[in-house]
């Protein structure tokens, strides 16, 4: 499981007003197979392989099948899916890999329990699904459904609700069969979809940067997704996205986005480093070796370049980690 494991990537997405997280899965050196509704309008997209992070833009996308294929900027070694050839039979055993609700790498089993089904999502009607009974959330989108073979029999893009009630035990699957040709026409394409651009952007390029996550405890990775969204979405001038990774209570603070987001138009993240997370429950406390780069008038000192080790109180909301204050107990920045 630990080869399959390496081939499943954490998806963080930022977008002008807003952030997501999914999963996706390798198909190439730099290939990765997604759901087209986690990489929708956006500003900016890193995936999480392991500790490490890595840039990626889309190369197409189809709404009407729920399909994306990103390309990284380098290429990633973990093991690469082949999509199977023939949808599997009614019953036939099968496993969801992801990322549910941003937590950690999950398999959960399941039978394919339909085929050919539909699902209404807003205006939108998804056909020629495969339906299944496994365990499958919000962040698992994009990510492949397995047989026991290994093969891709299809890509996770929806669980069931009715009227707004989940549906215990009915997820959906784009069929591997129907994503196939669209992947194998999307891979020779050498222009991505354009970036979404939300404003004057401080940091040039793309906005990613990257993160590493040295610390061991269970929900370091988890905190690392959340702090590279503000990362990448203060980087892209996305300060709604931003200010939307902090608690309401710290929102409340600063008396709005605008007035956060003042000191900040010179300001972008250059790289960071997950170093160590300490405490246990819905509040944690997490160490975070972090470079920015800003202009002397917003640089601490006059700085242009500053590495900071900064405390971040992280708190838990139910669907992911939210900044809920910060701190400097190891001192002032210093020049890079």
């Amino acid at each position: 499981m630990a080869e399959v494991e390496s081939g499943v990537g954490q998806l963080s997405v930022t977008t002008c007003d807003g952030s997501l997280s999914g999963t996706g899965f390798l198909v190439g050196p730099d290939l990765v197979v997604t759901a087209a509704h986690v990489v929708r309008g956006a500003s900016a997209i890193s995936i999480s392989f392991g500790a490490t992070s890595v840039n990626a833009t889309v190369l197409g996308e189809d709404d009407a099948e729920d399909l994306a294929l990103a390309r990284t900027d380098q290429a990633v070694p973990g093991h690469r899916f082949t999509f199977r050839t023939a949808d599997p039979a009614i019953g036939t055993d099968i496993a969801a890999l992801g990322f549910p609700l941003g937590k950690p790498f999950t398999l959960t089993r399941g039978a394919v329990s339909a085929l050919n089904a539909q699902q209404q999502v807003g205006n939108q009607v998804l056909r020629n699904l495969i339906q299944t009974d496994a365990a499958i959330n919000h962040g698992n989108s994009g990510g492949p459904l397995i047989t026991q073979d290994g093969e891709v029999s299809g890509v996770i893009v929806s669980i069931e609700f009715d009227q707004e009630l989940r549906a215990e035990g009915i997820a959906y699957a784009v069929s591997g069969v129907r994503a196939a040709p669209a992947v194998e026409e999307w891979r020779t394409r050498t222009a991505p979809v354009a970036l979404q651009k939300c404003g004057n952007a401080p940091a040039p390029g793309s906005g990613t940067f990257p993160l590493t996550v040295s610390a061991s405890h269970e929900q370091a990775r988890s905190i690392g997704q959340s702090l590279l969204l503000e990362g990448q979405a203060i980087n892209r001038g996305a300060y709604a996205a931003a200010f939307k990774q902090l608690t309401p209570e710290l929102q409340a603070t600063f008396g709005g986005v605008n007035a956060w987001s003042a000191g900040l138009g010179s300001s972008y993240w250059r790289k960071a480093d997950v170093v160590n997370v300490t405490g246990s429950g819905d509040k944690l406390s997490a160490d975070v070796d972090l470079q920015t780069v800003q202009d002397a008038a917003d640089g601490r000192n006059g700085q242009t370049c500053s590495n900071w080790r900064i405390r971040y109180v992280m708190q838990w909301n139910g669907i992911a980690w939210l900044i809920a204050g910060t701190s400097l107990p190891f001192g002032d920045p210093t020049s890079c």
